[in-house]
């Protein structure tokens, strides 16, 4: 599984920050982890990071490693109700740890 988390950031960026609660609730504890890296990742090479140019890359995957337990927290929090969770959900949030990374 982790290759094929590796190749996905390589090859298809802007797929791999894409998960939805099915997905993730799927995960056993340390592929969370892994998947929290390709997103990374891929936030960083993808349209995202390319508008934070200027930002070093190392202090924003250390800034997202210091967040990883809140960001799994939270996304096993809203992915806790198969019913309620919307969409689109995990992006947002792990967009807003991106961003607070930022500044």
């Amino acid at each position: 599984r982790i290759l094929a988390i590796l190749l996905g950031v390589c090859f298809l960026p802007i797929a791999a920050s894409a998960v939805e609660c099915p997905e993730w609730r799927r995960l056993a504890v340390e592929e969370k982890s892994d998947r929290l890296d390709a997103m990374t990742e891929g936030h960083l090479k993808g349209n995202t990071g390319k508008k934070f140019t200027s930002e070093n890359p190392v202090l924003m995957r250390r800034c997202l490693e210091d967040f990883k337990q809140d960001l799994i927290d939270q996304f096993d929090g809203v992915c806790a109700d198969k019913r309620t969770a919307p969409k689109g959900v995990i992006d947002q949030i792990f967009d807003r740890y991106f961003l607070s990374c930022v500044q």
